[in-house]
């Protein structure tokens, strides 16, 4: 089953540029783990990683948080001004194994699926 997340798009420290930190267990628990290879794929507005270690555009990483080792998928300015998305941008992550959508959503969107 499909879970979902909203999330909006933060501008990098120091910059205007855009990016998507992900990170924690969960990314874990859908496949995404530390040193595996992300492919991008886009196509009707929507940007989807899925794990892919054979064709990979970027890897997934570690960093420590609080002394403690976390999963970090950093989804950066390159690939999201590349696709649109842009620093303030609201936007649906619809969650499934090995593969994470990524979606602008706006109040539009919310009343067309309710």
């Amino acid at each position: 089953m499909d879970k979902f997340k909203e999330l909006t798009i933060r501008r990098m420290p120091n910059s205007i540029l855009p990016q998507l930190p992900l990170n924690g267990k969960w990314l874990e628990d859908l496949g995404f783990t530390v040193g595996c290879g992300i492919r991008i794929i886009f196509e009707d507005s929507c940007l989807t990683l899925i794990v892919d270690n054979d064709n990979s555009d970027f890897l997934v990483e570690s960093r420590m948080v609080r002394k403690k080792p976390r999963t970090i998928l950093n989804i950066n300015a390159f690939h999201l001004k590349r696709y649109g998305f842009n620093s303030g941008d609201r936007v649906g992550l619809t969650l499934s194994s090995n593969m994470i959508q990524i979606s602008k959503i706006n109040r539009f969107t919310i009343l067309e699926t309710s």
